[in-house]
């Protein structure tokens, strides 16, 4: 099994919380891309892995988030426990999105938020908020015929939150040039949307 819609996730969720307990282990990780949207059910739609973007822990009553990686020896093993188990590759659930911390993220992350309890292990699926900004962003790299871009579309982004994210992928690189292709990548996605720019 390599895709995985939002029932096989809660599956294999669920079996990653059994083990920590076994093990004594716990973790709140932060939760992005297809496997968001499918878990959450804002896109029909399968995913090859599980892009972990950040871990949280609660002080003084607070959630603070941190880079994910490098997940403990322990944690590690058991996420490899569950890919023997469902045969899945060994990185089914991954930290190479959470990179983007050194570039920054879009506030509107931190905004839109569910958590999912399985026991000791807590996922916080990130909603339309913070997605709509990231898939904007992957969609610049990737262009209009990626999944990125068809899950933007999909996402419906109101103009408010299209301004909110243009302005934050500007953000990751000061070039003239790139302002530029955001701001046309975006005029491109509000005419598929069926808008134009107000």
């Amino acid at each position: 099994m390599t895709d995985f819609d939002g029932r096989i996730l809660f599956q294999l969720f669920s079996a990653l919380g059994a083990y920590m307990e076994e093990g004594g282990l716990s973790i709140k990780i932060v939760v992005v891309g297809g496997a968001s949207l499918a878990a959450s059910n804002l896109v029909g739609r399968t995913t090859k892995d599980v892009d972990v973007i950040a871990k949280a822990e609660t002080h003084d009553g607070k959630l603070i988030f941190s880079k994910a990686s490098p997940f403990q020896e322990e944690i590690r093993l058991v996420i490899e426990r569950v890919a023997r188990d469902f045969n899945l590759p060994k990185n089914w659930l991954n930290t190479v999105i959470d990179n983007q911390w050194t570039f920054g993220l879009p506030d509107s992350l931190y905004e839109d938020i569910s958590w999912l309890d399985f026991g000791p292990l807590e996922v916080g699926m990130v909603g339309r908020k913070g997605l709509i900004p990231l898939k904007l962003f992957a969609s610049i790299d990737q262009g209009p015929e990626s999944k990125h871009w068809q899950d933007l579309i999909a996402l419906r982004p109101s103009e408010k939150e299209l301004t909110r994210a243009i302005d934050w992928v500007k953000t990751q690189d000061e070039s003239e040039y790139f302002k530029q292709f955001v701001e046309q990548a975006s005029d491109k996605l509000r005419i598929q949307l069926g808008r134009h720019r107000s």
